[in-house]
């Protein structure tokens, strides 16, 4: 099977704690204006991805996505999935759950803190990145759970880019990252065109809303050593 690591989530995952995803088009799968229906066909795919890095489907942790900027604490035991008003989820060090963000042009940004090994996902498309998203996840990070900007790593998923958009979200969340805390050398733009590759990516703009969902994932890898 596809492992779904390229090679921009090799920052995350060259740390052996981290389980780090991006699962793209699948082929054979119809795409679908019915948004729970397409997610419903593509399951047994994410599923299969899961359970490949040796993770329980009921440790996926999932957010409403609501195009907001609100970040919620999840962990193995919370609340019923995807959180209600959420568009970015993070998790203490220890936690086994995986976060799940699902996206068709919006870009999913993973953030890890290497000194707390504490993980955030976020999805931020163009109404999320003009409310600061990263920035206002970090700010909840660092109350919540003592996370320090400075100590974090932070990638930004393939998403719609100009000439295929009129606004560059990538820039805006780059800046909005730096403005937090996190260093410009420790954030990595995967620099890929959602719009650009059909083959590849879904992309909600160019498929006119008849398409399906890339999820990245973001979770502790079971295997790693204490």
């Amino acid at each position: 099977m596809n492992t779904y690591s390229p090679d921009y989530l090799k920052v995350l995952n060259d740390y052996p704690e981290n389980f780090a995803r991006f699962i793209t088009r699948v082929p054979g799968v119809p795409t679908s204006t019915d948004r729970q229906a397409v997610i419903s066909a593509l399951t047994p795919t994410h599923e299969a991805v899961l359970k490949e890095g040796g993770i329980a489907t009921k440790m996926l942790r999932r957010a409403q996505q609501v195009h907001g900027n609100k970040a919620a604490l999840v962990g193995d035991i919370g609340c019923s999935y995807p959180v209600e008003g959420v568009d970015a989820l993070y998790c203490g060090g220890k936690a086994d759950c995986c976060l799940g963000i699902y996206v068709a042009d919006c870009a999913a940004v993973w953030i890890y803190d290497t000194v707390t090994q504490s993980r955030a996902l976020i999805h931020s498309g163009k109404a999320g990145t003009l409310q600061n998203i990263v920035g206002e996840t970090l700010t909840s990070m660092y109350k919540v759970l003592g996370v320090v900007a400075k100590d974090c790593i932070a990638v930004i998923s393939p998403c719609i880019r100009p000439p295929h958009y009129e606004v560059d979200i990538v820039t805006m969340i780059k800046q909005e990252l730096v403005e937090a805390g996190i260093a410009p050398e420790n954030i990595t733009d995967s620099g890929l065109d959602t719009a650009a590759d059909l083959e590849t990516f879904y992309s909600y703009r160019v498929e006119k809303g008849n398409t399906g969902r890339m999820l990245a994932l973001f979770g502790r890898n079971p295997s790693a050593a204490e």
